[in-house]
């Protein structure tokens, strides 16, 4: 029964993973998933034919040793790192595993080598399988932690982040790991815990089968300037400056000069003064926080700096980043329109939505941060300070009787 099921859990993984090691050319991210896939297909198809077909054994091993580097080259994909060459060494194990298994198989029948492993006094398997676990643990903490690197970083480029934030990739990390721990008792004792592990499995193709076939391109705008960041930022087209009154700032009032100048140095007291003055004339004016998916290249494009140096004065200067920046304006507008008595029939999402939120948790998130109480109840508060209009007559008369 266990066995049916974990070969048909297998030849599942099968059918998800060939059509994404088909698209791995066009996107890289797609094949790493599915060789992790493959990975995990192929462990879970093992015991099942080693127990009808022992001459197999050793074939469809070599994963143990890359099906946590195969996740963790996923995850760096998906978050804009990249796998380039210098990433190479994370198959060394692999290497030496799949060599192992040659050797052993070149001298050895499958029954013969089966035996070896697992008999003696030596655990030699046992050891072998613990030592592999242990290595995809840490390449599953690794990816947890990208993906947190990777949060910070689009908190700094993005004012909307939940179509982009691959919260789904963490859960599967978590379930990854959950996975490894399941599969040492599993190999120990047997039993309801073999039945777990392929639950496991099977709860992580479902991960992958809901949410990372379905995983748009994420595109990750670099901040740092120079050529090394792909933007080479002397050679971006002049940009004719406009001369307009402060109460009609657009876009087109940027100074070359200067916009070259902050693109070559660091941070001056002069550039920080310059960038404050025109982002306040963009809150007032512009007032592009209203886009819900407003970016720091469009604030920087529009205010005419570069975006390291706008980061760089939102995070030393502002102590804040674009993120929090952003939706801080965007709770201001929601508390100017709950101020308004003509808005007392529009709902707080519709509210929210007016202002530039594109979703509800953010919203709430960023009003209870601000303002230390949830939008409903502010709301209540503010309606509780506005004295009725009947009654507010009545005193006025009152008062001049």
């Amino acid at each position: 029964m266990i066995a049916s099921i974990e070969f048909a859990t297998g030849l599942l993984g099968l059918f998800l993973a060939f059509p994404l090691l088909a698209m791995m050319r066009n996107r890289p991210a797609n094949g790493w998933l599915g060789l992790f896939i493959l990975s995990v297909s192929l462990l879970s198809l093992a015991f099942p034919i080693y127990a009808r077909l022992p001459q197999l054994f050793g074939l469809f091993d070599w994963p143990l040793a890359a099906v946590g580097a195969f996740f963790y080259c996923y995850v760096r994909s998906l978050t804009g790192l990249g796998n380039a060459r210098q990433q190479q060494w994370h198959f060394l194990p692999l290497a030496l595993l799949v060599g192992a298994l040659a050797y052993g198989r070149a001298f050895h029948s499958g029954p013969d080598l089966l035996g070896l492993l697992f008999g003696g006094s030596l655990p030699l398997f046992g050891m072998l399988l613990l030592g592999f676990q242990l290595l995809a643990g840490c390449y599953a903490v690794a990816a947890l932690y990208r993906l947190g690197q990777y949060r910070t970083r689009l908190r700094e480029r993005y004012s909307s982040v939940e179509r982009r934030d691959l919260q789904w990739l963490s859960w599967l990390s978590v379930c990854f790991i959950a996975l490894l721990i399941l599969w040492i008792p599993s190999n120990l004792i047997g039993g309801v815990w073999t039945l777990l592990l392929i639950l496991g499995r099977l709860l992580v193709l479902y991960f992958v089968g809901w949410f990372g076939l379905r995983q748009g391109a994420v595109f990750m705008t670099p901040i740092a300037a120079g050529k090394a960041d792909g933007i080479d930022q002397a050679a971006r087209p002049a940009v004719i400056e406009v001369k307009t009154p402060a109460d009609e700032f657009s876009c087109a009032d940027i100074d070359p000069v200067v916009e070259q100048k902050y693109a070559r140095s660091g941070m001056t007291e002069a550039a920080g003064q310059l960038i404050g003055e025109r982002m306040r004339r963009w809150e007032e004016h512009e007032r592009g926080y209203l886009d819900s998916d407003i970016k720091l290249v469009d604030l920087a494009e529009c205010i005419g700096t570069s975006p390291q140096l706008l980061s760089q004065y939102l995070n030393d200067i502002l102590a804040t980043s674009f993120f929090d920046y952003i939706n801080g304006l965007r709770v201001a507008e929601v508390q100017r329109l709950m101020r308004d008595r003509a808005n007392d029939g529009r709902t707080l999402l519709d509210l929210a939505f007016a202002a530039g939120f594109n979703s509800k948790s953010t919203f709430n998130n960023s009003f209870k941060k601000i303002n230390g109480l949830a939008p409903s109840s502010w709301r209540r508060l503010q309606r509780g300070t506005s004295v009725p209009i009947g009654q507010g007559v009545a005193a006025s008369v009152s008062e001049h009787t």
